[in-house]
């Protein structure tokens, strides 16, 4: 869907990277909306915030203005409340306080009689360091727009000018956006602005440029980061080079920018149409392995450069963010792009076929060892995700399927029939090309479910509708053995000794964390937050191996338990180990075009 922006013409999402070219158009602007950030005392944590508001473009006779906080932030599928960190709203026009009015949850009303400018102010408790939220603290500031900046629904698509008032301890600011003037950016509309993060400190800033985009890393880490930078740099430039050679053309961006956080126990990213946020450790540079899988969380974010940020299903555009917005197709969106993050770091060279095999090996086992498999579809779990991703539970794993995890297995499947049926003359990469030059490019817009099947369908030359309704819309297994094998590579399955029983079940200590349908502790009636006291009568020794030492399939076992204060004994039919491993590798028979549709899968020129 399309929207007018003063003069110009944007979708939602579909906005093209050249609005970040550094400006020399401010004239083009008169801002509707003027925005002012301080952190006057950093340690507290609060960001102070003030907006200068022009209501030029309001109906006549209009004596009121809503302001509104969004409830959540694009990319992360959760109703988050922003607007209970948000306090002392006020607002003056003229040296005189107007009368407001805190109407629900995120929304406050001021009285503007008849009044056309005025300023309104707050300040917003900024206290949890994740890539969806905001965080102040003495070392820097990162804010997150949906969890900073209100705004009028109205003036949505006019036009916010951002000052940063840098404190005397920080020297810069990294952030997504265009400048203005020094420390002062703009956002085209709304949309953008939520769409932006802000990086305010004394990060280290590196950058390099591939095809005319210049592409910045902005570090912040507590402690100084030891790496060689031009290896990391070449990094970096071969994903973003790999990443381009998926979708081809012209790169849609001027400027991009990497902001990663390097702290303990932290991780993960948070896409944005110029840039992403991602946390790691600071020791991962020395870590061979750990770095591997920090290049891959590179790759995912800036995958979605491309996938959600601009091709993206017509539900994820345009946003309402005052609720819930859904889709059933987050296994395209967020499945496909981790099937892509190691697609892509095999195109780059930085991980082996090996390497690259052991990694779809391991999503299979993964979801066909969750129960949940068989109860979720994972177009299910896509619309779900408000209410079930965020929210897992004791008996999720019973319940629910990752649309991340299984996506990128559907992905892989989709990718081998497609080389197969094109003699491997085709790939996954021609649909996804496809689907951006003509839902982004060319009719600036979001696709359905069906056009996305058909444009797989078109790609792959044949009927795809049956795989559809079974293994995305329903829970009936991928036939994996039959798609694989066509490409070179054999599948093999192996169950556990029918005889090795399992409890079925997870502890943490003694007390029991999760218990898996049909399992021998779930069948026996043993339940979650149940504290293991004796295991035959004598004391646990918090071996859960030993519950199941010295006995077989069919045998029982007596387990005592504290449940809610109350011992509990029960005689536990033991159950033989359910898990059934998948195990993947090339044929050494393959004949000379499977070892081309090989070649093709593994990306091996």
């Amino acid at each position: 869907m399309k929207r007018i922006l003063v003069s110009f013409i944007f979708s939602l999402l579909f906005i093209s990277c050249k609005a970040s070219k550094p400006l020399a158009y401010e004239k083009d602007f008169s801002f509707v909306y003027s925005y002012s950030i301080s952190t006057p005392t950093p340690y507290d944590h609060y960001v102070h915030v003030s907006l200068d508001v022009d209501l030029k473009n309001l109906p006549v006779g209009q004596n009121h203005l809503d302001l509104k906080m969004p409830v959540w932030t694009p990319g992360s599928y959760l109703v988050r409340e922003f607007a209970r960190h948000v306090e002392g709203f006020s607002a003056e026009t003229d040296g005189a306080w107007l009368v407001t009015k805190k109407l629900n949850k995120n929304t406050w009303r001021v009285s503007t009689n008849g009044k056309r400018k005025l300023k309104v102010s707050y300040k917003v408790y900024a206290n949890e360091l994740s890539v969806r939220t905001s965080h102040i603290d003495a070392s820097h500031a990162y804010l997150n727009g949906a969890s900073v900046f209100m705004y009028i629904p109205q003036l949505q698509n006019e036009a916010f000018k951002v000052k940063v008032n840098l404190h005397d301890s920080f020297s810069k600011v990294s952030v997504p956006l265009p400048a203005v003037a020094k420390n002062t950016f703009v956002a085209e509309n709304y949309d953008l602005l939520v769409d932006s993060f802000f990086e305010i400190g004394n990060q280290e800033e590196l950058q390099f440029k591939y095809e005319g985009v210049t592409h910045k890393i902005a570090n912040y880490s507590l402690v100084p980061l030891t790496y060689n930078k031009s290896e990391i740099l070449e990094s970096y430039e071969k994903i973003v080079k790999a990443s381009h050679s998926v979708f081809g053309g012209k790169h849609p961006c001027t400027d991009y920018l990497f902001l990663v956080h390097h702290l303990p126990q932290i991780g993960g990213g948070l896409e944005h149409l110029n840039g992403t946020t991602c946390q790691t450790s600071a020791e991962v540079y020395a870590d061979a392995k750990r770095l591997k899988g920090f290049w891959g969380l590179i790759a995912h974010e800036y995958f979605h450069l491309w996938n959600v940020k601009r091709l993206r299903p017509e539900a994820l555009g345009p946003f309402d963010y005052e609720t819930e917005n859904y889709s059933n197709m987050l296994w395209v969106s967020e499945g496909f792009t981790a099937f892509y993050q190691d697609d892509i770091l095999r195109k780059a060279g930085i991980i082996t076929p090996e390497e690259y095999l052991s990694t779809l090996n391991s999503d299979i086992n993964n979801i066909e060892n969750t129960p949940g498999n068989k109860v979720q579809s994972v177009a299910e779990s896509s619309l779900d995700a408000w209410v079930k991703f965020y929210r897992p539970n004791e008996n999720s794993n019973n319940t629910t399927i990752s649309y991340y995890t299984k996506g990128a297995v559907l992905a892989a499947a989709l990718n081998a029939i497609i080389i197969d049926k094109t003699a491997g003359k085709k790939s996954l990469d021609n649909v996804m090309a496809d689907l951006y030059q003509t839902y982004y490019l060319e009719n600036g817009r979001g696709f359905s479910d069906e056009e996305f099947r058909l444009a797989c369908e078109k790609t792959a030359g044949t009927d795809l509708k049956s795989f559809f309704q079974k293994h995305i819309f329903g829970t009936e297994t991928i036939p994996y053995v039959e798609i694989y094998k066509n490409i070179g590579i054999d599948i093999s399955t192996k169950s556990n000794d029918p005889s090795i029983p399992a409890i079925g079940a997870q502890l943490r200590n003694a007390l029991v964390i999760r218990v898996d349908r049909g399992g021998s502790f779930y069948e026996g009636g043993i339940n979650t937050d149940d504290l293991i006291l004796k295991i035959e009568g004598k004391d646990f020794d918090l071996k859960p191996g030993s519950i199941t030492e010295g006995k077989k399939a069919g045998d029982k076992v007596q387990v005592t338990v504290l449940r809610r204060g109350q011992q509990v004994t029960l005689d536990i039919v033991l159950k033989a180990n359910a898990y059934m491993q998948y195990m993947l590798s090339p044929n050494s028979q393959a004949s000379e075009l499977e070892k081309i549709k090989l070649n093709k899968f593994l990306n091996i020129k």
